[in-house]
């Protein structure tokens, strides 16, 4: 079975499609829009609606032990340090969606692994579905789970997960968009084993010699290249989908198998797991319309693969 997500509805979306001006429909609208994407996508919903603050963090705490995860409203409350504090005490990947931006930057996204503001009618809400259905928060096998109250929108069993964080999107580096596209045809034009000029780190030359030179032992011990992931493995593949060797649906499946044999404890670099874990994080999400890396933050995340 699916993920078991709880929507949280905000003050005054109850009167969505009500008031003037407004795009998409009324909030039944919504909520039956979000039960048929996530039934496509194999998810199984718990629909809130509250004009309380305190009403949205009872809610959060009573099905808690029930969830895998949450896709937050917070409508007006989008300033509120209580929601915040409550998101990030619940430990679950949560998605903030407004169906406009926040006059200011919004402190409940802080709390979030992903902030989507803005869009044409519910299509937050839905991209939102879209990144929990990719399965990038789905790293463990099911477990028996205990049954969620009889709320608004509330289904049946699902799976376990264990809640990770995901790597935010990263603010675009000062610069031209030329300069982004002039890096990427010098990735296009090295090809999958150059690294914007810089030499490969200590560690990967003597991994590299390690595993092409076994010095008369037989390389016991050792852990096969293919085993082992590395970040010129990762730059490589960023590389490839540069200069059109890769799709981006091919770089996102790849980023996510690799993600999850880490998490299941395959062998990654000596020192930067962490940084690897974020940039397969980032790749698994790439290839969804809310999460798309365009070419000039893939050639960032090079650059800091490089440098890390």
């Amino acid at each position: 079975m699916g993920m078991r997500l709880l929507v949280l509805h905000g003050p005054n979306l109850n009167l969505l499609g009500v008031r003037d001006d407004t795009s998409g429909g009324r909030l039944e609208d919504l909520d039956a829009a979000m039960q048929a994407r996530a039934e496509a996508l194999g998810l199984e919903l718990t629909v809130v609606q509250s004009n309380h603050e305190g009403d949205l963090l009872d809610t959060l705490g009573a099905e808690l032990e029930a969830l895998d995860g949450i896709i937050i409203n917070p409508a007006g409350l989008f300033g509120s340090y209580c929601l915040k504090e409550g998101l990030e005490a619940a430990g679950l990947p949560a998605i903030e969606v407004l169906l406009k931006p926040p006059a200011r930057e919004s402190v409940v996204g802080e709390a979030c692994v992903l902030q989507i503001h803005g869009g044409p009618g519910f299509e937050p809400y839905l991209q939102a579905l879209e990144t929990f259905g990719s399965g990038v928060f789905t790293t463990a096998q099911p477990e028996p789970k205990k049954p969620l109250g009889k709320k608004k929108g509330s289904a049946t069993r699902g799976a376990k997960v264990t809640p990770i964080t995901v790597l935010k999107r990263a603010p675009r580096r000062e610069g031209s968009s030329e300069t982004a596209k002039s890096l990427a045809r010098a990735v296009k034009a090295a090809g999958p084993t150059k690294t914007l000029g810089r030499k490969l780190a200590p560690v990967e030359d003597l991994r590299a010699a390690r595993q092409a030179k076994t010095l008369g032992r037989g390389g016991k011990g050792l852990t096969p290249a293919a085993d082992l992931l590395t970040r010129a493995l990762v730059r490589q593949k960023i590389s490839d989908r540069l200069a059109g060797r890769l799709s981006a649906a091919e770089l996102a499946t790849w980023a996510r198998s690799q993600y999850q044999a880490v998490q299941r404890g395959a062998p990654a670099e000596h020192g930067h797991r962490e940084l690897l874990e974020e940039s397969l994080q980032s790749l698994t999400l790439s290839n969804l319309p809310a999460t798309r890396l365009s070419d000039e933050q893939l050639v960032d995340l090079l650059t800091r693969l490089d440098e890390g």
